[in-house]
């Protein structure tokens, strides 16, 4: 069951939303509200990359862990 509620944010920050919402032919609530699920569940996926991680590198990589989790930071910036 969806609930409304009432939140105060930057300016700036609510038209880039409005904007991408806009931009996707989204519901700006509906953007929010995937905004919130995938900041909740980050740490969850944060973890499971790094147990990958760490198992790839066992294999003998010529990378090591913080090194191949500065690409990933990278990568994830990227998009």
């Amino acid at each position: 069951m969806k609930r409304k509620i009432g939140t105060v944010m930057e300016a700036d920050v609510l038209i880039e939303a409005k904007e991408r919402a806009a931009r996707e032919g989204r519901a700006l609530a509906d953007l929010i509200q995937d905004a919130m699920i995938n900041y909740l569940h980050e740490d969850v996926a944060r973890g499971d990359a790094l147990r990958a991680c760490d198992k790839f590198c066992s294999h003998g990589s010529a990378l090591d862990r913080h090194e191949i989790d500065d690409l990933l930071q990278e990568d994830m910036l990227a998009s």
